[in-house]
């Protein structure tokens, strides 16, 4: 990896934190309004359209074509990191509070960098195992006595997110080698988004509706399409599905691309240390002694992980990147 590879990917690495910084606060915003499958759905599936003619022309490019196998693959993608993760966490957002969810949510580094070196075979320098340690003791800040309280089906549905979205960004990262950035966020935005529109089609069939009613679980029968889209909320609404789920998740994929799962990681020092101080700015939350010094080690962290990148930036996972490959030549069959 080049300096100015390095450089590209801090640049996408950094507009992927800033704009995921509003994530919980569009979710809070818009959670009595929109559904949280018909939300998803609806946000992952346009922007999953409009990147698609990108995507093609990448494909062109790189030589390649999309497999029967790819296209399973990209479904699984879209299962982990769309289906599962997008409705749980606006739950989570939810039930906890929009500050807390993003910094909790900031675990995902050491989950993706264990994974990464599991899958990927990809090796940490010095500077980043520091920046995962200084997490670690952030994150053993931020829950304190007082945490205890929080509720227990919130924290759940955050660990299962954590899990499920650290599993997507390796196997996203693994796909990228062959198909690129663009491809891999489109057709995995595209396969999440149908798999949850199938759902909230499913939801208004008699039988299925009567039985999620009867068993308690009468929110999730028959869910909205498209409703409860105004005027009032159409801020929250563009800003969620173009500048979060759009652009942060292809700068983000673009870090990874350019960079490593380790530098891309690195939003999620960010993150937290700047989406507290816009839920207090907009949503009025407010921002403890434990919470701020949480947020000074997030910070401590992302910096020691962007000095490692930037000194060491020969520092790439094992898989070859070549634009040439076959997908018969590929890791994936």
């Amino acid at each position: 990896m080049t300096r100015r590879e390095t450089g590209r990917a801090i640049g996408y690495m950094l507009i992927a934190a800033f704009f995921f910084c509003f994530t919980e606060i569009c979710l809070k915003e818009l959670n009595h309004a929109l559904h949280p499958v018909e939300l998803n759905f609806s946000r992952y599936l346009l922007a999953g359209l409009l990147l698609w003619p990108v995507s093609r022309h990448e494909i062109r490019r790189r030589q390649g074509h999309i497999s029967r196998h790819q296209w399973l693959r990209f479904h699984l993608l879209g299962f982990v990191g769309i289906t599962i993760v997008g409705p749980l966490y606006q739950l989570a957002a939810v039930r906890l509070n929009a500050g807390l969810t993003s910094v909790l949510f900031s675990t995902t580094p050491v989950f993706i960098a264990v994974l990464a070196a599991i899958i990927l075979h990809e090796r940490l320098s010095r500077w980043q195992l520091g920046a995962l340690l200084v997490e670690l003791a952030a994150i053993l800040i931020l829950i304190h006595p007082s945490s205890l309280t929080l509720d227990p089906l919130g924290l759940l549905f955050l660990a299962v997110t954590v899990f499920c979205y650290s599993l997507y960004a390796v196997w996203g990262k693994e796909d990228m080698n062959i198909l690129g950035s663009v491809t891999v966020t489109s057709y995995s935005f595209l396969c999440g988004g149908m798999q949850l529109l199938l759902l909230a089609l499913l939801s208004h069939l008699p039988f299925i509706r009567d039985s999620l009613i009867l068993y308690g679980w009468e929110t999730y029968a028959a869910i909205p399409l498209f409703s409860g889209y105004t005027l009032a909320n159409a801020g929250w609404v563009l800003l969620l599905y173009f500048g979060v789920t759009l652009g942060a998740y292809l700068c983000w994929f673009k870090a990874m691309e350019y960079g490593s799962t380790a530098l891309g990681s690195l939003t999620y020092f960010i993150k937290p240390a700047l989406s507290p101080v816009f839920a207090w700015l907009i949503l009025g939350e407010i921002i403890d002694r434990s919470m701020a010094a949480g947020m000074a080690a997030m910070l401590i962290g992302a910096a020691l992980g962007i000095i490692g990148t930037t000194r060491h930036p020969s520092t790439e996972p094992v898989i070859v990147k070549s634009e040439r490959m076959s997908y018969h030549e590929s890791i994936f069959k």
